[in-house]
């Protein structure tokens, strides 16, 4: 009896020593005391930044462009151009244009994220008419003003015949431009920077034969565009402008230190005549990142 007690005494003791000595691995069946000893590190600024990238051009993706001419909407491309702004706060940001087969835009879009930690589009709209926004088939904004207008630019040189010669004359029109911004509320005005680079760069079989598309912005952030054509008709061949409004502020633009063109401040969702600025509300089962 005594035996028999001091060998199962023996056992318990063995198999207390052979658990104590296996340490963890016998424990690591069990997901949350593994999960706590590993843990999971948070997400770098590179894989938030790449997240909000992916989020920002499936978001747009979802918008479509009908003109009223043509048979097929005009899908967004690409985002052009990808930017911060200090000024008002808003951390990551893209620009990107809504085009048929790499000509002059149908409308260019703005996507970003804002002080208040909410996701917002933008549409500026480049004809002069006959326009629809929509959004997953449904029509979604249809402007009622348009405001984008083309005119020969007075005093400039003759385009040149090749695309690199070109690209200069372009952007020695475009520096003779300045534009003004009524930013905020209360309005403050601001000269707004020049990007030295065209944004975007387009054809279209017919008459124009080239095309670019600048922005002056807030830091990087697009307040304005400058649409500027090598355009070519009956009349001979010479170069045209357009000014694109990127903010619903007040807008002010001059060539040549001449006023060319103005729009006053404007109100923003489905209301809006003549440009489109809201909060984006998510597609079922789409998640927001920040």
């Amino acid at each position: 009896m005594r035996r028999s007690y001091f060998m199962g005494f023996g056992l318990l003791l063995v198999s207390a020593f052979v658990l104590c000595s296996a340490g963890p691995g016998l424990l690591a069946d069990d997901p949350a005391a593994e999960k706590k000893e590993v843990g999971l590190a948070p997400p770098t600024v590179q894989e938030l930044t790449d997240k909000r990238m992916v989020f920002m051009k499936s978001a747009l993706s979802h918008f479509t462009i009908q003109v009223e001419n043509r048979a097929e909407p005009a899908k967004v491309g690409a985002p052009c151009l990808r930017w911060t702004d200090p000024v008002s706060s808003s951390t990551d940001g893209v620009l990107a244009v809504y085009a048929h087969n790499g000509g002059r835009p149908d409308a260019v879009a703005q996507f970003f994220f804002n002080a208040r930690k909410k996701w917002v589009a933008e549409f500026t709209i480049i004809p002069d008419g006959g326009v629809t926004v929509v959004r997953s088939g449904r029509e979604f904004w249809k402007p009622s003003e348009f405001v984008c207008k083309f005119a020969d630019l007075p005093r400039s040189p003759v385009p040149a015949t090749k695309p690199a010669l070109r690209l200069p004359q372009m952007r020695a029109i475009a520096a003779d431009f300045s534009v003004v911004d009524y930013f905020g509320d209360p309005a403050i005005k601001q000269d707004l920077r020049l990007l030295p680079q065209p944004v975007y760069r387009y054809s279209e079989e017919g008459k124009i034969t080239d095309g670019a598309m600048f922005v002056f912005a807030h830091g990087t952030n697009p307040e304005c565009g400058v649409l500027i054509e090598a355009y070519q008709d009956a009349d001979g061949a010479r170069y045209r402008y357009a000014v694109a409004p990127m903010s619903i502020y007040q807008l002010q633009a001059r060539y040549k230190n001449a006023p060319v063109w103005s729009v006053e401040r404007r109100h923003t969702g489905r209301n809006a005549r003549s440009y489109y600025a809201g909060v984006y509300t998510p597609e079922e089962g789409e998640s927001l990142p920040e």
